[in-house]
Protein backbone atom coordinates (compact mmCIF):
# COMPACT_ATOMS: atom_id res chain seq x y z
CA UNK A 1 0.00 0.00 0.00
CA UNK A 2 1.55 3.20 -0.80
CA UNK A 3 2.25 5.49 2.09
CA UNK A 4 -0.41 8.20 1.10
CA UNK A 5 -3.13 5.49 1.60
CA UNK A 6 -1.70 4.02 4.73
CA UNK A 7 -3.74 4.80 7.72
CA UNK A 8 -2.34 7.16 10.09
CA UNK A 9 -2.73 5.41 13.06
CA UNK A 10 -2.97 1.92 12.54
CA UNK A 11 -4.25 -0.61 15.40
CA UNK A 12 -1.12 -1.30 18.21
CA UNK A 13 0.01 -4.57 18.36
CA UNK A 14 -1.65 -7.01 20.60
CA UNK A 15 -0.38 -7.69 23.81
CA UNK A 16 1.43 -11.48 24.00
CA UNK A 17 -1.33 -12.23 26.73
CA UNK A 18 -4.08 -11.11 24.45
CA UNK A 19 -2.59 -12.65 21.42
CA UNK A 20 -2.47 -16.18 23.38
CA UNK A 21 -6.14 -15.63 25.40
CA UNK A 22 -7.53 -15.15 21.45
CA UNK A 23 -5.74 -17.82 20.58
CA UNK A 24 -6.38 -20.26 23.52
CA UNK A 25 -10.08 -19.98 22.38
CA UNK A 26 -9.80 -20.52 18.92
CA UNK A 27 -8.04 -24.03 19.73
CA UNK A 28 -10.05 -24.88 22.20
CA UNK A 29 -12.78 -27.04 20.08
CA UNK A 30 -9.76 -29.10 19.08
CA UNK A 31 -8.37 -29.46 22.86
CA UNK A 32 -11.26 -30.69 24.10
CA UNK A 33 -11.83 -33.29 21.22
CA UNK A 34 -8.49 -34.98 22.32
CA UNK A 35 -8.45 -34.35 25.80
CA UNK A 36 -12.02 -36.12 26.09
CA UNK A 37 -11.06 -38.94 23.84
CA UNK A 38 -7.66 -39.59 26.03
CA UNK A 39 -10.24 -39.44 29.32
CA UNK A 40 -12.17 -41.90 27.32
CA UNK A 41 -9.93 -44.56 26.60
CA UNK A 42 -8.01 -43.74 29.99
CA UNK A 43 -11.84 -44.78 31.41
CA UNK A 44 -12.08 -48.14 29.49
CA UNK A 45 -8.59 -49.46 29.80
CA UNK A 46 -8.86 -48.94 34.20
CA UNK A 47 -11.67 -51.04 34.49
CA UNK A 48 -11.60 -52.36 38.17
CA UNK A 49 -14.54 -54.35 39.51
CA UNK A 50 -16.22 -51.09 41.04
CA UNK A 51 -15.70 -48.36 38.57
CA UNK A 52 -17.26 -45.66 40.98
CA UNK A 53 -14.11 -43.42 41.79
CA UNK A 54 -13.12 -43.22 38.23
CA UNK A 55 -16.70 -42.65 36.89
CA UNK A 56 -17.14 -39.46 39.28
CA UNK A 57 -14.04 -38.76 38.26
CA UNK A 58 -14.95 -38.57 34.66
CA UNK A 59 -18.04 -37.14 34.86
CA UNK A 60 -16.91 -33.85 36.42
CA UNK A 61 -14.36 -33.89 33.37
CA UNK A 62 -16.62 -34.40 31.25
CA UNK A 63 -18.92 -31.18 32.50
CA UNK A 64 -15.43 -29.10 33.56
CA UNK A 65 -14.40 -29.50 29.38
CA UNK A 66 -17.99 -29.34 28.18
CA UNK A 67 -18.34 -25.46 29.85
CA UNK A 68 -15.19 -24.68 28.79
CA UNK A 69 -15.90 -25.62 25.29
CA UNK A 70 -19.36 -23.56 25.62
CA UNK A 71 -17.44 -20.56 26.52
CA UNK A 72 -15.15 -20.59 23.82
CA UNK A 73 -17.73 -20.68 21.40
CA UNK A 74 -19.69 -17.84 22.95
CA UNK A 75 -16.33 -16.20 22.84
CA UNK A 76 -16.01 -16.63 19.15
CA UNK A 77 -19.26 -13.91 19.08
CA UNK A 78 -17.41 -11.46 21.36
CA UNK A 79 -16.11 -8.28 20.65
CA UNK A 80 -11.86 -7.83 20.89
CA UNK A 81 -12.62 -5.63 23.66
CA UNK A 82 -14.88 -7.72 25.92
CA UNK A 83 -12.65 -11.43 25.07
CA UNK A 84 -9.99 -9.12 26.51
CA UNK A 85 -11.24 -7.76 29.62
CA UNK A 86 -9.70 -8.53 32.91
CA UNK A 87 -12.51 -10.48 34.14
CA UNK A 88 -12.93 -12.51 31.21
CA UNK A 89 -9.03 -13.48 31.27
CA UNK A 90 -8.77 -13.98 34.86
CA UNK A 91 -11.68 -16.56 34.57
CA UNK A 92 -10.70 -18.59 31.57
CA UNK A 93 -6.95 -19.13 33.14
CA UNK A 94 -8.94 -20.35 36.56
CA UNK A 95 -10.67 -22.84 34.31
CA UNK A 96 -7.59 -24.07 32.89
CA UNK A 97 -6.25 -24.35 36.14
CA UNK A 98 -9.17 -26.56 37.43
CA UNK A 99 -8.75 -28.24 33.81
CA UNK A 100 -5.09 -29.21 34.90
CA UNK A 101 -5.73 -30.17 38.39
CA UNK A 102 -8.55 -32.63 36.94
CA UNK A 103 -5.98 -34.32 34.82
CA UNK A 104 -3.15 -34.50 38.07
CA UNK A 105 -6.38 -36.14 40.08
CA UNK A 106 -6.41 -39.02 37.46
CA UNK A 107 -3.02 -40.82 38.91
CA UNK A 108 -4.58 -40.62 42.65
CA UNK A 109 -7.95 -42.09 41.29
CA UNK A 110 -5.65 -44.97 39.53
CA UNK A 111 -3.66 -45.31 43.17
CA UNK A 112 -3.72 -49.15 41.98
CA UNK A 113 -1.58 -49.46 38.68
CA UNK A 114 -3.15 -51.33 35.92
CA UNK A 115 -1.95 -53.78 32.81
CA UNK A 116 1.50 -52.62 30.88
CA UNK A 117 -0.79 -51.33 28.17
CA UNK A 118 -3.10 -49.56 30.64
CA UNK A 119 -0.63 -47.65 32.05
CA UNK A 120 1.17 -46.70 28.90
CA UNK A 121 -1.69 -45.68 27.92
CA UNK A 122 -2.30 -43.39 30.65
CA UNK A 123 1.64 -42.38 31.09
CA UNK A 124 1.15 -41.23 27.27
CA UNK A 125 -2.16 -39.10 27.86
CA UNK A 126 -0.69 -36.96 30.38
CA UNK A 127 2.38 -36.65 28.53
CA UNK A 128 0.30 -35.37 25.60
CA UNK A 129 -1.56 -33.18 28.01
CA UNK A 130 1.17 -31.22 29.13
CA UNK A 131 3.25 -30.96 26.63
CA UNK A 132 -0.01 -29.28 24.59
CA UNK A 133 -0.73 -26.90 26.95
CA UNK A 134 2.77 -25.96 27.26
CA UNK A 135 2.23 -25.53 23.52
CA UNK A 136 -0.58 -23.26 23.69
CA UNK A 137 0.26 -21.83 26.96
CA UNK A 138 3.70 -19.39 26.25
CA UNK A 139 1.66 -16.14 26.97
CA UNK A 140 0.93 -17.24 30.36
CA UNK A 141 4.42 -18.28 31.74
CA UNK A 142 3.21 -18.42 35.22
CA UNK A 143 0.11 -20.72 34.32
CA UNK A 144 2.04 -22.75 31.63
CA UNK A 145 4.28 -24.04 34.66
CA UNK A 146 1.24 -24.68 36.55
CA UNK A 147 -0.54 -26.72 33.90
CA UNK A 148 2.64 -28.22 33.45
CA UNK A 149 3.39 -29.45 36.90
CA UNK A 150 -0.19 -30.18 38.25
CA UNK A 151 -0.95 -32.89 35.03
CA UNK A 152 2.85 -34.48 35.85
CA UNK A 153 3.87 -33.82 39.22
CA UNK A 154 0.89 -36.50 40.87
CA UNK A 155 2.06 -38.84 38.37
CA UNK A 156 5.49 -38.78 39.17
CA UNK A 157 4.89 -39.17 42.77
CA UNK A 158 2.61 -42.23 41.56
CA UNK A 159 5.26 -44.19 39.63
CA UNK A 160 7.91 -43.37 42.95
CA UNK A 161 5.52 -44.11 45.52
CA UNK A 162 4.51 -48.24 43.08
CA UNK A 163 8.18 -49.09 44.23
CA UNK A 164 8.76 -51.48 41.08
CA UNK A 165 11.80 -50.51 38.84
CA UNK A 166 9.15 -50.46 35.68
CA UNK A 167 7.40 -47.54 37.28
CA UNK A 168 10.89 -45.74 39.14
CA UNK A 169 12.01 -45.75 35.25
CA UNK A 170 8.69 -44.39 34.25
CA UNK A 171 8.85 -41.45 36.62
CA UNK A 172 12.46 -40.48 35.72
CA UNK A 173 11.53 -39.97 31.94
CA UNK A 174 8.47 -38.06 33.03
CA UNK A 175 10.51 -36.24 35.39
CA UNK A 176 13.01 -35.53 32.39
CA UNK A 177 9.89 -34.54 29.84
CA UNK A 178 8.64 -32.34 32.74
CA UNK A 179 11.76 -30.27 32.77
CA UNK A 180 12.19 -30.44 28.99
CA UNK A 181 8.76 -28.82 29.07
CA UNK A 182 9.14 -26.43 31.50
CA UNK A 183 12.13 -24.99 29.49
CA UNK A 184 10.64 -25.36 26.17
CA UNK A 185 7.39 -23.03 27.28
CA UNK A 186 9.98 -20.71 29.09
CA UNK A 187 11.81 -20.51 25.83
CA UNK A 188 9.02 -20.38 23.72
CA UNK A 189 7.18 -17.21 26.27
CA UNK A 190 10.29 -15.84 25.79
CA UNK A 191 10.85 -15.59 21.89
CA UNK A 192 6.82 -15.09 22.00
CA UNK A 193 7.23 -11.69 23.85
CA UNK A 194 10.78 -10.55 21.71
CA UNK A 195 8.00 -11.32 18.42
CA UNK A 196 5.33 -9.12 19.90
CA UNK A 197 8.23 -6.57 21.12
CA UNK A 198 9.58 -6.36 17.60
CA UNK A 199 6.22 -6.20 16.29
CA UNK A 200 5.53 -2.96 18.22
CA UNK A 201 7.84 -1.53 17.60
CA UNK A 202 7.63 -1.96 13.69
CA UNK A 203 3.98 -0.86 14.21
CA UNK A 204 5.56 2.61 16.01
CA UNK A 205 7.96 2.90 13.03
CA UNK A 206 5.33 2.20 10.77
CA UNK A 207 3.15 5.18 12.56
CA UNK A 208 6.41 7.01 12.89
CA UNK A 209 6.86 7.24 8.94
CA UNK A 210 3.02 7.89 8.24
CA UNK A 211 2.96 10.83 10.39
CA UNK A 212 6.32 12.04 9.15
CA UNK A 213 4.89 11.08 4.94
CA UNK A 214 1.74 13.52 6.41
CA UNK A 215 3.93 16.20 7.29
CA UNK A 216 5.74 16.01 4.36
CA UNK A 217 2.34 15.79 2.13
CA UNK A 218 1.32 19.20 4.34
CA UNK A 219 4.48 20.71 3.23
CA UNK A 220 4.22 19.69 -0.30
CA UNK A 221 0.55 21.26 -0.01
CA UNK A 222 1.57 24.45 1.38
CA UNK A 223 4.43 24.65 -0.74
CA UNK A 224 2.27 24.27 -3.69
CA UNK A 225 -0.09 26.60 -2.00
CA UNK A 226 2.49 29.09 -1.38
CA UNK A 227 3.87 29.12 -5.34
CA UNK A 228 0.35 29.82 -6.72
CA UNK A 229 -0.18 32.57 -4.12
CA UNK A 230 2.67 33.97 -5.01
CA UNK A 231 2.14 34.21 -8.77
CA UNK A 232 -1.39 35.63 -8.09
CA UNK A 233 0.39 38.07 -6.00
CA UNK A 234 3.36 39.27 -8.87
CA UNK A 235 0.06 38.73 -11.52
CA UNK A 236 -1.84 41.43 -9.45
CA UNK A 237 1.17 43.73 -8.65
CA UNK A 238 2.28 43.75 -11.87
CA UNK A 239 -1.13 44.38 -13.37
CA UNK A 240 -1.71 47.74 -10.48
CA UNK A 241 1.93 48.63 -10.91
CA UNK A 242 1.85 48.89 -15.05
CA UNK A 243 -1.58 50.32 -15.33
CA UNK A 244 -0.36 53.92 -13.48
CA UNK A 245 2.96 53.19 -15.34
CA UNK A 246 0.78 53.53 -18.54
CA UNK A 247 -0.97 56.17 -17.70
CA UNK A 248 1.73 58.07 -16.91
CA UNK A 249 3.19 57.93 -20.03
CA UNK A 250 0.43 59.11 -22.38
CA UNK A 251 0.22 61.99 -20.42
CA UNK A 252 3.92 63.13 -20.14
CA UNK A 253 3.53 62.33 -24.07
CA UNK A 254 0.39 64.65 -24.22
CA UNK A 255 2.23 67.48 -22.49
CA UNK A 256 5.12 67.22 -24.82
CA UNK A 257 2.56 67.48 -27.74
CA UNK A 258 2.10 70.96 -29.12
CA UNK A 259 -1.32 71.26 -27.48
CA UNK A 260 -0.95 69.87 -24.36
CA UNK A 261 0.05 73.33 -22.86
CA UNK A 262 -3.73 73.95 -22.49
CA UNK A 263 -4.96 71.20 -20.77
CA UNK A 264 -1.43 71.13 -18.66
CA UNK A 265 -3.42 71.77 -15.30
CA UNK A 266 -5.84 68.55 -15.94
CA UNK A 267 -3.26 66.04 -17.09
CA UNK A 268 -1.01 67.86 -13.97
CA UNK A 269 -3.71 66.47 -12.11
CA UNK A 270 -4.19 62.70 -13.48
CA UNK A 271 -0.29 63.09 -13.22
CA UNK A 272 -0.38 63.20 -9.63
CA UNK A 273 -3.27 60.61 -8.75
CA UNK A 274 -1.26 57.97 -11.20
CA UNK A 275 1.99 58.58 -8.99
CA UNK A 276 -0.11 58.63 -5.33
CA UNK A 277 -1.59 55.35 -7.23
CA UNK A 278 1.89 53.51 -7.81
CA UNK A 279 3.17 55.14 -4.72
CA UNK A 280 0.27 53.31 -2.75
CA UNK A 281 0.89 49.76 -4.66
CA UNK A 282 4.83 49.71 -3.43
CA UNK A 283 4.24 51.22 -0.02
CA UNK A 284 1.41 48.68 0.91
CA UNK A 285 3.85 46.17 -0.95
CA UNK A 286 6.79 47.21 0.94
CA UNK A 287 5.20 47.04 4.46
CA UNK A 288 3.56 43.67 3.37
CA UNK A 289 7.63 42.36 3.00
CA UNK A 290 8.55 43.34 6.14
CA UNK A 291 6.13 42.45 7.69
CA UNK A 292 6.33 38.60 6.24
CA UNK A 293 10.12 38.67 6.85
CA UNK A 294 10.01 40.32 10.19
CA UNK A 295 11.21 43.95 10.02
CA UNK A 296 8.91 45.46 11.79
CA UNK A 297 9.09 45.25 15.81
CA UNK A 298 6.00 47.16 17.57
CA UNK A 299 6.99 49.97 19.67
CA UNK A 300 4.39 50.07 22.56
CA UNK A 301 3.12 52.51 24.69
CA UNK A 302 0.11 53.13 26.62
CA UNK A 303 -1.84 55.47 25.52
CA UNK A 304 -5.90 56.13 25.01
CA UNK A 305 -8.08 54.99 22.63
CA UNK A 306 -10.65 57.29 22.19
CA UNK A 307 -8.25 60.02 21.17
CA UNK A 308 -6.64 57.61 18.11
CA UNK A 309 -10.08 56.12 16.99
CA UNK A 310 -11.03 59.67 16.83
CA UNK A 311 -8.31 60.81 15.02
CA UNK A 312 -8.51 58.29 12.43
CA UNK A 313 -12.29 59.36 12.20
CA UNK A 314 -11.88 62.85 11.65
CA UNK A 315 -9.68 62.24 8.73
CA UNK A 316 -12.41 59.72 7.15
CA UNK A 317 -15.58 61.77 8.18
CA UNK A 318 -15.37 64.12 5.20
CA UNK A 319 -14.73 61.32 2.39
CA UNK A 320 -17.65 59.28 4.29
CA UNK A 321 -20.08 62.66 3.77
CA UNK A 322 -19.16 63.33 0.25
CA UNK A 323 -20.33 59.76 -0.71
CA UNK A 324 -23.43 61.23 1.73
CA UNK A 325 -22.90 58.68 4.00
CA UNK A 326 -23.53 58.85 7.25
CA UNK A 327 -20.84 58.88 9.60
CA UNK A 328 -21.14 57.79 13.50
CA UNK A 329 -18.97 56.62 16.41
CA UNK A 330 -19.68 55.68 19.94
CA UNK A 331 -16.03 55.75 21.91
CA UNK A 332 -15.79 55.06 25.57
CA UNK A 333 -12.92 56.01 27.13
CA UNK A 334 -9.96 53.38 27.64
CA UNK A 335 -6.18 53.39 28.42
CA UNK A 336 -4.81 50.27 26.29
CA UNK A 337 -1.37 49.23 25.33
CA UNK A 338 -0.41 49.04 21.89
CA UNK A 339 1.84 50.52 19.13
CA UNK A 340 -0.10 53.44 18.28
CA UNK A 341 1.17 54.59 15.02
CA UNK A 342 0.56 50.78 13.70
CA UNK A 343 -2.85 50.23 15.50
CA UNK A 344 -4.06 53.81 13.58
CA UNK A 345 -2.85 51.62 10.19
CA UNK A 346 -5.43 49.13 11.14
CA UNK A 347 -8.10 50.75 11.94
CA UNK A 348 -7.75 53.20 9.00
CA UNK A 349 -7.62 50.55 6.63
CA UNK A 350 -10.78 48.93 8.55
CA UNK A 351 -12.51 52.44 7.92
CA UNK A 352 -11.56 53.49 4.27
CA UNK A 353 -12.82 49.52 3.01
CA UNK A 354 -16.08 50.39 4.57
CA UNK A 355 -16.65 53.46 3.01
CA UNK A 356 -15.24 52.14 -0.48
CA UNK A 357 -17.36 49.52 -0.23
CA UNK A 358 -20.77 51.32 0.47
CA UNK A 359 -22.51 53.14 -1.60
CA UNK A 360 -25.14 54.41 0.87
CA UNK A 361 -26.41 54.20 4.41
CA UNK A 362 -23.96 54.79 6.80
CA UNK A 363 -20.41 53.51 8.70
CA UNK A 364 -20.44 53.73 12.02
CA UNK A 365 -17.02 52.73 14.30
CA UNK A 366 -17.95 51.88 18.11
CA UNK A 367 -15.58 51.01 21.28
CA UNK A 368 -16.99 50.04 24.13
CA UNK A 369 -15.35 48.31 27.19
CA UNK A 370 -16.35 44.62 27.92
CA UNK A 371 -14.67 42.51 30.55
CA UNK A 372 -11.97 44.62 30.77
CA UNK A 373 -11.08 45.05 27.36
CA UNK A 374 -12.14 47.69 24.76
CA UNK A 375 -14.16 45.82 21.87
CA UNK A 376 -13.82 48.38 18.73
CA UNK A 377 -15.60 47.86 16.00
CA UNK A 378 -16.39 48.98 12.13
CA UNK A 379 -19.40 48.21 10.78
CA UNK A 380 -20.76 49.21 7.60
CA UNK A 381 -23.91 48.78 5.20
CA UNK A 382 -22.36 48.21 2.14
CA UNK A 383 -21.90 45.65 -0.35
CA UNK A 384 -21.30 42.96 1.99
CA UNK A 385 -19.47 39.57 1.55
CA UNK A 386 -20.34 36.09 0.70
CA UNK A 387 -19.67 33.72 2.71
CA UNK A 388 -17.50 31.44 0.26
CA UNK A 389 -15.19 34.69 -0.10
CA UNK A 390 -14.84 35.24 3.84
CA UNK A 391 -11.82 32.99 3.75
CA UNK A 392 -10.00 34.67 1.46
CA UNK A 393 -10.75 37.99 1.82
CA UNK A 394 -7.07 38.62 3.72
CA UNK A 395 -5.09 37.38 1.05
CA UNK A 396 -3.00 40.08 -0.87
CA UNK A 397 -5.19 41.20 -4.18
CA UNK A 398 -7.74 39.44 -3.21
CA UNK A 399 -10.96 41.79 -4.15
CA UNK A 400 -14.96 40.85 -4.38
CA UNK A 401 -16.92 42.48 -6.67
CA UNK A 402 -13.64 44.25 -8.32
CA UNK A 403 -13.20 42.01 -11.69
CA UNK A 404 -12.00 44.51 -13.47
CA UNK A 405 -9.11 45.91 -10.55
CA UNK A 406 -10.29 49.56 -10.72
CA UNK A 407 -8.17 51.10 -8.22
CA UNK A 408 -10.70 53.30 -6.85
CA UNK A 409 -12.13 50.18 -5.36
CA UNK A 410 -8.40 49.36 -3.77
CA UNK A 411 -5.66 47.64 -4.51
CA UNK A 412 -6.30 44.36 -2.22
CA UNK A 413 -4.26 45.11 -0.01
CA UNK A 414 -5.18 46.50 3.29
CA UNK A 415 -7.21 43.39 4.60
CA UNK A 416 -4.03 41.42 4.07
CA UNK A 417 -1.73 44.47 5.75
CA UNK A 418 -4.66 44.28 8.88
CA UNK A 419 -4.18 40.54 9.13
CA UNK A 420 -0.46 41.08 8.97
CA UNK A 421 -0.26 43.96 11.47
CA UNK A 422 -3.09 42.23 13.88
CA UNK A 423 -0.63 38.96 14.36
CA UNK A 424 1.78 41.46 15.28
CA UNK A 425 -0.02 43.42 17.84
CA UNK A 426 -1.84 40.04 19.07
CA UNK A 427 -5.00 41.41 17.83
CA UNK A 428 -7.51 38.64 16.49
CA UNK A 429 -9.37 40.41 13.59
CA UNK A 430 -13.06 38.61 13.06
CA UNK A 431 -15.65 39.34 10.54
CA UNK A 432 -19.01 39.19 10.31
CA UNK A 433 -20.54 39.64 6.48
CA UNK A 434 -23.41 38.74 4.15
CA UNK A 435 -24.07 39.66 0.61
CA UNK A 436 -26.35 43.28 0.65
CA UNK A 437 -26.36 43.41 4.60
CA UNK A 438 -23.21 45.23 4.95
CA UNK A 439 -19.91 44.17 7.20
CA UNK A 440 -18.83 44.00 10.71
CA UNK A 441 -15.07 44.16 11.43
CA UNK A 442 -13.98 44.02 15.15
CA UNK A 443 -10.88 43.27 17.13
CA UNK A 444 -10.19 43.46 21.06
CA UNK A 445 -7.51 45.21 23.12
CA UNK A 446 -6.86 44.76 26.43
CA UNK A 447 -7.44 47.48 28.67
CA UNK A 448 -4.94 48.78 31.18
CA UNK A 449 -6.46 50.28 34.39
CA UNK A 450 -4.69 52.96 36.29
CA UNK A 451 -2.00 53.92 33.84
CA UNK A 452 -0.60 56.62 32.98
CA UNK A 453 -0.51 57.57 29.45
CA UNK A 454 1.67 58.97 27.03
CA UNK A 455 0.86 62.38 25.25
CA UNK A 456 -0.08 62.36 22.04
CA UNK A 457 2.13 63.09 19.04
CA UNK A 458 1.95 66.87 18.01
CA UNK A 459 -0.94 67.91 15.09
CA UNK A 460 0.68 68.82 12.11
CA UNK A 461 1.26 72.27 11.67
CA UNK A 462 -0.38 75.27 9.54
CA UNK A 463 -0.08 75.22 5.82
CA UNK A 464 0.61 78.91 5.95
CA UNK A 465 4.05 78.29 7.95
CA UNK A 466 5.96 77.14 4.86
CA UNK A 467 6.16 80.02 2.39
CA UNK A 468 9.62 81.70 3.01
CA UNK A 469 10.99 78.99 4.78
CA UNK A 470 14.28 78.32 4.52
CA UNK A 471 14.85 74.50 3.45
CA UNK A 472 18.14 72.75 2.66
CA UNK A 473 18.23 69.52 0.38
CA UNK A 474 20.90 67.26 0.24
CA UNK A 475 20.09 64.34 -2.44
CA UNK A 476 22.80 62.85 -4.99
CA UNK A 477 20.37 61.93 -7.92
CA UNK A 478 20.32 64.83 -9.87
CA UNK A 479 16.50 64.56 -11.00
CA UNK A 480 15.08 63.67 -7.20
CA UNK A 481 17.23 66.60 -6.44
CA UNK A 482 15.75 69.03 -9.23
CA UNK A 483 12.03 67.72 -8.09
CA UNK A 484 12.15 68.01 -4.56
CA UNK A 485 13.37 71.48 -4.67
CA UNK A 486 10.83 72.27 -7.49
CA UNK A 487 7.75 71.24 -4.97
CA UNK A 488 9.39 73.18 -1.93
CA UNK A 489 9.63 76.45 -3.94
CA UNK A 490 5.82 76.11 -5.15
CA UNK A 491 5.24 76.12 -1.81
CA UNK A 492 6.94 79.54 -1.07
CA UNK A 493 9.93 78.26 0.38
CA UNK A 494 13.55 79.41 -0.11
CA UNK A 495 15.21 76.20 -1.28
CA UNK A 496 18.79 75.31 -1.69
CA UNK A 497 20.15 71.75 -3.46
CA UNK A 498 23.33 70.31 -2.63
CA UNK A 499 24.82 66.63 -4.34
CA UNK A 500 26.61 65.71 -0.89
CA UNK A 501 27.81 67.43 2.42
CA UNK A 502 30.88 69.19 1.07
CA UNK A 503 28.15 71.15 -1.35
CA UNK A 504 25.60 71.63 1.95
CA UNK A 505 28.20 73.02 4.37
CA UNK A 506 29.44 75.24 1.08
CA UNK A 507 26.11 76.74 1.16
CA UNK A 508 25.94 77.81 4.38
CA UNK A 509 29.34 79.20 4.54
CA UNK A 510 27.73 81.31 1.40
CA UNK A 511 25.73 82.93 4.51
CA UNK A 512 22.71 80.33 3.82
CA UNK A 513 21.16 79.64 7.34
CA UNK A 514 17.94 76.54 6.42
CA UNK A 515 15.36 76.02 9.13
CA UNK A 516 15.02 72.56 7.78
CA UNK A 517 17.28 69.80 6.14
CA UNK A 518 15.80 66.88 3.80
CA UNK A 519 18.52 64.69 3.23
CA UNK A 520 19.12 61.29 1.31
CA UNK A 521 20.53 58.31 3.31
CA UNK A 522 22.85 57.06 1.22
CA UNK A 523 24.86 59.55 -0.63
CA UNK A 524 27.28 59.03 -3.05
CA UNK A 525 30.86 57.83 -2.61
CA UNK A 526 29.52 55.82 0.50
CA UNK A 527 28.52 59.02 2.91
CA UNK A 528 25.74 58.15 5.47
CA UNK A 529 22.90 61.18 5.39
CA UNK A 530 22.92 60.25 8.87
CA UNK A 531 26.18 61.71 9.86
CA UNK A 532 25.67 64.55 7.18
CA UNK A 533 22.80 66.03 9.85
CA UNK A 534 25.20 65.64 12.71
CA UNK A 535 26.91 67.70 10.48
CA UNK A 536 25.12 70.32 9.60
CA UNK A 537 24.14 70.68 12.98
CA UNK A 538 26.96 71.33 14.24
CA UNK A 539 27.83 73.80 12.10
CA UNK A 540 24.90 75.61 12.56
CA UNK A 541 25.05 75.31 16.33
CA UNK A 542 21.54 74.04 17.52
CA UNK A 543 18.78 71.32 16.71
CA UNK A 544 18.13 71.40 12.54
CA UNK A 545 14.77 69.77 12.02
CA UNK A 546 15.91 66.83 9.45
CA UNK A 547 14.02 64.08 7.59
CA UNK A 548 15.81 61.41 6.55
CA UNK A 549 14.50 60.16 2.97
CA UNK A 550 15.47 56.40 1.95
CA UNK A 551 14.68 53.64 -0.17
CA UNK A 552 16.07 50.93 2.07
CA UNK A 553 13.50 49.87 3.74
CA UNK A 554 14.17 47.70 6.78
CA UNK A 555 17.84 47.99 6.20
CA UNK A 556 20.65 48.47 9.42
CA UNK A 557 21.22 52.05 8.21
CA UNK A 558 17.55 52.66 8.39
CA UNK A 559 16.92 51.61 11.96
CA UNK A 560 20.07 53.44 13.13
CA UNK A 561 18.31 56.47 12.09
CA UNK A 562 15.18 55.73 13.71
CA UNK A 563 17.16 55.15 16.58
CA UNK A 564 18.91 58.52 16.80
CA UNK A 565 15.58 60.00 17.15
CA UNK A 566 15.20 61.24 13.04
CA UNK A 567 12.38 61.12 11.31
CA UNK A 568 12.63 59.00 8.40
CA UNK A 569 10.50 58.88 4.91
CA UNK A 570 10.31 55.84 2.69
CA UNK A 571 10.43 56.83 -1.13
CA UNK A 572 8.62 58.02 -3.13
CA UNK A 573 7.84 60.58 -0.38
CA UNK A 574 4.38 61.58 -0.41
CA UNK A 575 3.94 65.56 -0.81
CA UNK A 576 1.80 65.38 1.98
CA UNK A 577 3.96 64.24 4.41
CA UNK A 578 6.87 66.33 3.68
CA UNK A 579 4.20 69.25 4.24
CA UNK A 580 3.10 67.92 7.27
CA UNK A 581 6.49 67.59 8.24
CA UNK A 582 7.69 70.90 7.66
CA UNK A 583 4.91 72.69 9.07
CA UNK A 584 5.04 70.88 12.37
CA UNK A 585 9.06 71.24 12.47
CA UNK A 586 8.09 75.16 11.77
CA UNK A 587 5.42 75.38 14.57
CA UNK A 588 7.54 74.42 17.02
CA UNK A 589 10.44 76.46 15.94
CA UNK A 590 8.58 79.26 16.24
Amino acid sequence: MPAAQCPINPAPAAAPEVDQLERLVRTTPAAWLLSTLGAVICYVEYAPPTRSPLTAWLVAFCAISTMRLVAALYATHLRPAALTSHGWRRGWLASTYVHAAQWGLLPVVLATPGSAEAEAILHITLVAIAMGGSVRLPGFRRTLYAHVLLVLGPLILRDLMTGNPHHALMAMLVFLITVYALVSGRNQSGALLQIHEQRRRNAELIEALQRENARSDAALRAAESASAARTRFFAAANHDLRQPLHAMGLLSQTLLARDGAAASPEIARHLSDCVDGMTEVVDDLLEITRLDGGHMTPQWSVFPAADLIRECCRIYETSARAKGLQFSTAIEAAAVRSDRTLLMRVLSNLVANAIRYTAQGSVRVAATVRDERLHVVVEDTGIGIAEEHLPRIFEEFYQVGNPARDRRLGLGLGLATVQRLGELLSLEVAVQSAPGRGSVFSFVLPIVAGAATDALPPADGAESLLPVRRVLVIEDDADSRLALLGLLRSWGCDARGAEGLADGLACIEAGFRPEAAVVDLRLADGASGIDAVHALRARLGGDLPAVIATGDVGSAAMRRAQAEGLSVMVKPVRAVQLRAFLSQSFSTAD
